[in-house]
């Protein structure tokens, strides 16, 4: 059984979620949770990924104008070579 610690105006309308869009069906509703979880919750760990590189860049002094300018070499020497080169006049 599933026990909810909710706030009780939370849990009325949680009560009617699974009532209305549901039919009641409880094991129904935990399966589309899962389901949305497994679609999207990446993006959740993703996000406190770069709020976390963001941390130790700017704990580490931030990034250096040179280093910027590096990493768009890099980029733009990977991207000419790759399959896919830049169009005309974007390099």
């Amino acid at each position: 059984m599933i026990t909810l610690d909710f706030p009780e105006t939370l849990e009325k309308h949680f009560w009617n979620i699974v009532r209305d869009s549901y039919n009641g069906d409880l094991q129904a509703v935990v399966t589309a949770f899962l389901k949305l979880h497994e679609k999207y919750g990446w993006k959740e760990q993703f996000v406190k990924d770069i709020k976390s590189v963001r941390e130790e860049v700017h704990r580490a002094g931030g990034i250096k104008e040179r280093v910027i300018e590096e990493g768009v070499k890099t980029y733009r020497a990977h991207k000419q070579c790759s399959f896919f080169p830049l169009p005309e006049g974007e390099d």
